[in-house]
C-alpha cells in the first residue's frame, strides 16, 4: 500500500481501496474513474447490492462455487479449488473469509468475455446500475435487507469521504460531479429517499439524516445498568425498565435498537434488585437480613463489572485496546446478566415469605437444572441459614430461643405452670420449617431443647449435659453450609442424633430413678384403676353406711378417716411413705338427688418432674375410677343379695309364701350376676390388663419423655374405650347403667321383702308362743283375727312383690337384650366378643 493511503482503521479504508480500482479501470482518465466511483457509489448502497452479498455460512457458498465450477468448468478445476481453498483455510490473515468467498463467487457469475473500452465499461455500470434500480423496485415488498449490512455500509460512508481520499482524487470527483456528503438513518422513508437520489444523482437534492454514534450508545447502556436515565434511554413510566426515547433515538437502526433493548434488560435487573433491597421492611428479621446483605453484595460485585466497561469504553481508540461494542458487551454480560436475572426471581419469591419458609424457597432452586440457579441459589442459602444456625445452636447448646422475628421453626410461649412446660411452651411451627430439614428431625431438635429445660428448670439439674462439648466444637468448626450440604451435613446430623438421644436418656434416668416414675405409675394402677383388690373391697364394706346418705351429709374427713381405716387392715399398709400420703378421698360436687356415691372418688396427688407425665392425665383417672368403682359396688351389691338369699333361704323356710318370689328373685339375680362377672372380667382382664402389659413395654423401651407420655396417654386411651367411657360408646354405656340400675332396684325389693318376712316370721313366732302359753284356755278371738289379717296382708306383700320383681326381670330381658345388640354391632372386635360370651347359647334373643 502506498503512501498516500491514509493511516486509518480497515474500515474507513474501503473509500480510498475503490478509489483506487476505479482509477485502475479508467486507464487514469480522471473523468471516466469520477464517473465510476459515482456508479460504484451507488452499487455499494443499494438494496439489491447489499442483498445480493448477504451470505452468513462460509459452508453454504463454498458448496454454491463447486456447484459453478462442476457446470461451467472442468473436474480439475474443482479439485484445483479444494486444494486452494484448504490453504485459505490455514492462513490467519484473512478475518471475514466468508465475504471473500462470497465475493469471487459473484465474479464468477458475470465474466467480462472481451477486452472493452473504458467508456463500453462505464455503459455497462450504468446498464447495470438501471438494471438494479428497476429489480429493487420491483422486489422491494419482498425482499428483507438485514440492519446489519445496511448499517455497516451506511457507517462506512457516513464518515467524511473527502478526507479518506487523496487530494488528487478530490480534484477528480470535483471536476466529474459535486458528490454530496450524505449521512444516512436508517428508517424506510430513508432508503427510498436514497434509491430515488441514485437513480437521477445530478437533479437531486441533498438529503441529511441523523445517526447516532455507537459509542454515544454504549455510554448510554452503561448508565443505564446503573438505573441512570440518558438521552436516548428513558425510565419507563411507572416502572423500573428502559426504553428508547422516540425523538432521540431516531437515528438508530433495527439492530442497534435490538441490542439495545437487550443490554436494557441488565438495567430493569439492576432496578429491581435495588428496589427490593431499598423497600425491605426493616422488621423481616435476621434470615431476611441476610437475603438484602448478599443482594447488596451482589450488586457491589456487579458494580465492578460496570466499572469495568466504563474504564473500556474510555479507552476506544487506542491501539492496544480493542474497540468496545454493543455486540461484545451483549456477550460480556451475558453472564451477570443471568446471575442478577436469578437474583432478582428468587429475591420476588422470598418477598412475602420469612424466617423458615424464605429458606426453604431458596432451597427449592438447589435441585434446579440450571446450573447458573444452583451456584446463585447455593450463595444465597449460605448467606440466609447463618441465622438459623445460630438460632440452632443456641437451642440445642443452651435451651434458649432468640428470636424477636418469630422466624424459627420453635417458637416459645408464657407458661407459667412447671407441669405443662413440656407439652406447652415450646412447639414446632410446621410453617417455618427448613425444607433441608425433616418433620422427624424438627421434632427431635425440639425435644433436645426441651430436655435441656427440664432438666435445668423442672429437674434442677445442674450437671453437664451429655454430648455438649462436642456438639460445640462441631458447630464453632462448620459452617452454615453444614445444614444443607450432603457432604458436610451427615456430620451435623449425626451430632444432633447423638446429642437427642444421650439428653433424653439422662431426662429418662432422673424420672425413674430419682423421681420414682414407674413407683407412681404401679401407685396409680393399684388404687386408682382398683388393682389393689383386698383394699378396694374393704374400703367399700367401709364406706357403704356413708356414701348411702346423700352428698350433702358427706364430710371430707370422716371419708379421709375410713380411708386410713382402710390402709392399715390391707395390703396398703406395707407400701412407701410417700406414696401411701400422696393418695386421699375428694368430693365433686353434688347435683339435687346425687348420693353418696355419685360423688365420692380417690385421687393420687402427683407433683414435681412426673407431675409433667400424670397432671393433665388426672381427669381421665377420676373418669375411669368412677366407672370402674360403679361396677365394682354393683358386684358388692349381688354378692351381698346372693349371701342373703342363701342365709334367708333356711331362716325363712317356715314362710312357704316366700317360695315363688324368692325363686324368681334367684334367677334374676343369677343372670346379673353372670352379666357382671363377665363384664368385669373384660374390663379387669382384657382391657386394663392388657394395656398395662403393652403400656410397661413401651415405656420400659422408650427413648425421650415424649415416648413415655404417648404410652401413657395411648394406655388411658385404650381403657377408656375398653370400659365403655369414651364418646363413641355412650349408647352402650347407657343401657349398662340402666341394667346397674335394675341391680339396684332389684336389692330395694329384696331388702324389702326379707325385711317383711322378717317380722312376719317373728310375729309368728310370738303367736306360736301365744297359742302355747295359752293351750290350757286357748286363745281369743281377737288375737286369731289379728293373726289371720296379718297374715293376709303379709301374703298380699309378697304377691305385690312378685309382680314388681316379675316386672323388673322384663325390663332386664328388655335392656340386656338391648346391650347385646349394641355390643354386636360394635366397630370394636372385643365388645363383639363380649356380646357371644354373654349370650353363647342364645338365652336372649338378640334380632
Amino acid at each position: 500500500m502506498n503512501r498516500s493511503q491514509p493511516d486509518s482503521s480497515p474500515a474507513q479504508q474501503i473509500p480510498y481501496l475503490v478509489n483506487k480500482l476505479c482509477n485502475h479501470f479508467a486507464k487514469k482518465d480522471k473523468e471516466l474513474s469520477a464517473e465510476f466511483f459515482k456508479i460504484a457509489f451507488k452499487l455499494l448502497t443499494s438494496i439489491q447490492s447489499l442483498n445480493s452479498n448477504v451470505y452468513h455460512d462460509e459452508q453454504f457458498v463454498v458448496a454454491q462455487i463447486r456447484k459453478f465450477l462442476q457446470s461451467t468448468q472442468p473436474s480439475e478445476s474443482v479439485q484445483n479449488f479444494d486444494l486452494l481453498y484448504t490453504k485459505l483455510q490455514k492462513t490467519a490473515i484473512l478475518q471475514n473469509k466468508c465475504s471473500l468467498m462470497t465475493f469471487f463467487l459473484n465474479l464468477a457469475s458475470k465474466p467480462l468475455q472481451e477486452e472493452v473500452s473504458p467508456l463500453t465499461q462505464w455503459s455497462i455500470l450504468q446498464d447495470l446500475t438501471t438494471q438494479s434500480s428497476t429489480i429493487n423496485l420491483a422486489k422491494s415488498q419482498t425482499t428483507f435487507i438485514p440492519d446489519e449490512s445496511k448499517g455497516s455500509v451506511k457507517k462506512l460512508y457516513s464518515r467524511n469521504l473527502v478526507k479518506n481520499l487523496s487530494a488528487s482524487s478530490r480534484t477528480q470527483m470535483s471536476q466529474a460531479t459535486t458528490a454530496p456528503s450524505i449521512i444516512w438513518s436508517n428508517s424506510d422513508h430513508d432508503l427510498r429517499g436514497l434509491r430515488d437520489h441514485s437513480s437521477s444523482a445530478e437533479s437531486s437534492k441533498s438529503m441529511s439524516f441523523v445517526s447516532v454514534p455507537e459509542s454515544q450508545l454504549i455510554q448510554e447502556v452503561i448508565y443505564s445498568f446503573q438505573g441512570i436515565e440518558g438521552k436516548i434511554l428513558r425510565k419507563e413510566p411507572g416502572g423500573l425498565g428502559f426504553a428508547i426515547d422516540p425523538k432521540s433515538g431516531k437515528g438508530i437502526n433495527a439492530i442497534q435498537r435490538g441490542l439495545i433493548e437487550r443490554l436494557s434488560g441488565v438495567g430493569f435487573l439492576h432496578n429491581q434488585l435495588k428496589q427490593h433491597c431499598d423497600e425491605a421492611d426493616k422488621q423481616i428479621g435476621l434470615i431476611g437480613q441476610s437475603l438484602i446483605a448478599i443482594l447488596r453484595e451482589e450488586l457491589t460485585n456487579y458494580y465492578q463489572l460496570v466499572a469495568l466497561l466504563q474504564a473500556q469504553s474510555k479507552k476506544q481508540g487506542c491501539i492496544d485496546h480493542s474497540e468496545l461494542t454493543l455486540r461484545r458487551m451483549v456477550v460480556w454480560v451475558a453472564e451477570p446478566q443471568m446471575h442478577l436475572q436469578w437474583l432478582a426471581y428468587i429475591a420476588e419469591q422470598c418477598s412475602d415469605k420469612k424466617g423458615g419458609a424464605l429458606i426453604s424457597v431458596v432451597h427449592g432452586y438447589l435441585q434446579h437444572g440450571s446450573i447458573c440457579a444452583q451456584k446463585v441459589s447455593e450463595k444465597v442459602l449460605s448467606s440466609v441459614c447463618r441465622p438459623l444456625y445460630l438460632m440452632l445452636s443456641r437451642w440445642l447448646l443452651d435451651g434458649e430461643i432468640s428470636d424477636p422475628c418469630s422466624e424459627f421453626f420453635i417458637e416459645a410461649r408464657n407458661v407459667n405452670i412447671a407441669e405443662r412446660l413440656w407439652h406447652d411452651k415450646y412447639y414446632v411451627r410446621k410453617s417455618m420449617i427448613p425444607s433441608f430439614i425433616t418433620v422427624d428431625q424438627a421434632n427431635k431438635i425440639l425435644a433436645t431443647g426441651k430436655s435441656i429445660n427440664f432438666l435445668r428448670q423442672i429437674c434442677k439439674d445442674s450437671e453437664e449435659l451429655p454430648g455438649r462439648d462436642a456438639l460445640q466444637k462441631l458447630f464453632t468448626t462448620a459452617s452454615a453450609e453444614a445444614l444443607f450440604s450432603p457432604e458436610q451435613s451427615i456430620e451435623l446430623h449425626t451430632a444432633l442424633e447423638s446429642v437427642y438421644r444421650e439428653t433424653s436418656l439422662r431426662v429418662l434416668d432422673l424420672l425413674k430413678n430419682k423421681f420414682s416414675l414407674m413407683e407412681h405409675l404401679h401407685a396409680l394402677r393399684r388404687y386408682l384403676l382398683l388393682g389393689q383388690g383386698d383394699f378396694i373391697r374393704h374400703l367399700l364394706e367401709l364406706l357403704v353406711p356413708e356414701l348411702s346418705k346423700t352428698a350433702n351429709e358427706l364430710y371430707t374427713h370422716t371419708l379421709s378417716a375410713i380411708l386410713e381405716s382402710a390402709i392399715r387392715v390391707t395390703n396398703a399398709q406395707f407400701e412407701d411413705e410417700d406414696i401411701v400420703q400422696r393418695l386421699n378421698v375428694n368430693i365433686m360436687d353434688p347435683s339435687h338427688g346425687d348420693l353418696g356415691w355419685d360423688v365420692f372418688t380417690l385421687v393420687y396427688m402427683v407433683d414435681g418432674p412426673v407431675g409433667t407425665i400424670f397432671q393433665h392425665t388426672m381427669s381421665i383417672y377420676k373418669c375411669l375410677f368412677g366407672g370402674l368403682w360403679m361396677a365394682k359396688r354393683m358386684e358388692y351389691v349381688l354378692s351381698n343379695m346372693r349371701k342373703q338369699q342363701i342365709t334367708c333361704a333356711k331362716l325363712y323356710r317356715k314362710l312357704t309364701v316366700l317360695n315363688p318370689v324368692s325363686h324368681l328373685i334367684h334367677i334374676l339375680a343369677s343372670k346379673m350376676i353372670n352379666l357382671l362377672h363377665q363384664t368385669q372380667y373384660y374390663f379387669l382382664f382384657e382391657v386394663l390388663e392388657c394395656s398395662w402389659a403393652e403400656m410397661l413395654k413401651r415405656v420400659n423401651h422408650a427413648e425421650c419423655l415424649d415416648d413415655v407420655i404417648n404410652a401413657h396417654a395411648t394406655f388411658l386411651t385404650s381403657v377408656q374405650n375398653g370400659v365403655l367411657l369414651d364418646t363413641a360408646s355412650s349408647g352402650i354405656r347407657a343401657q349398662l347403667r340402666i341394667i346397674f340400675t335394675l341391680i339396684l332396684n332389684l336389692e330395694t325389693l329384696q331388702e324389702a321383702l326379707y325385711t317383711a318376712a322378717r317380722r312376719e316370721l317373728e310375729a309368728q313366732l310370738q303367736y306360736e308362743k301365744k297359742c302355747e302359753s295359752s293351750s290350757n284356755f286357748g286363745i281369743n278371738t281377737e288375737i286369731e283375727k289379728e293373726h289371720k289379717t296379718r297374715a293376709l296382708k303379709f301374703k298380699h306383700f309378697v304377691s305385690t312383690i312378685k309382680c314388681q320383681v316379675k316386672q323388673l326381670s322384663n325390663k332386664y330381658n328388655e335392656f340386656i337384650t338391648r346391650f347385646l345388640k349394641a355390643l354386636s354391632t360394635s366397630s370394636d372386635m372385643n365388645l363383639q366378643l363380649l356380646s357371644v360370651r354373654l349370650n353363647f347359647n342364645d338365652f336372649y334373643q338378640v334380632t
